[in-house]
């Protein structure tokens, strides 16, 4: 698995406060009963950060999973297509 793939997961472990080696790829807003607005926040801010992405409000609101923050990332160049 690619390096950056697995620094996006270790994103979503601190930010729902999930153990070390906890699996991340089901997890979406519908799923994962921690995921509120102040999460959604952290989430955004802590990808921006670790991937020196500015993301705009639209590009925020279309991660509603660890699926679509793949895809966003890999559309944003921040990920190659074959780390899925």
């Amino acid at each position: 698995m690619d390096d950056k793939a697995l620094r996006l997961q270790q994103i979503f472990r601190a930010v729902f406060e999930l153990p070390d080696g906890a699996e991340v790829r089901n997890i979406g807003q519908g799923t994962q009963p921690n995921w509120d607005s102040l999460a959604h926040v952290s989430l955004i801010v802590a990808i921006e950060s670790e991937f020196g992405l500015e993301l705009s409000t639209v590009d925020s609101l279309r991660v509603t999973s660890y699926e679509s923050a793949m895809s966003l990332l890999e559309e944003k160049g921040g990920l190659s297509a074959s780390t899925t």
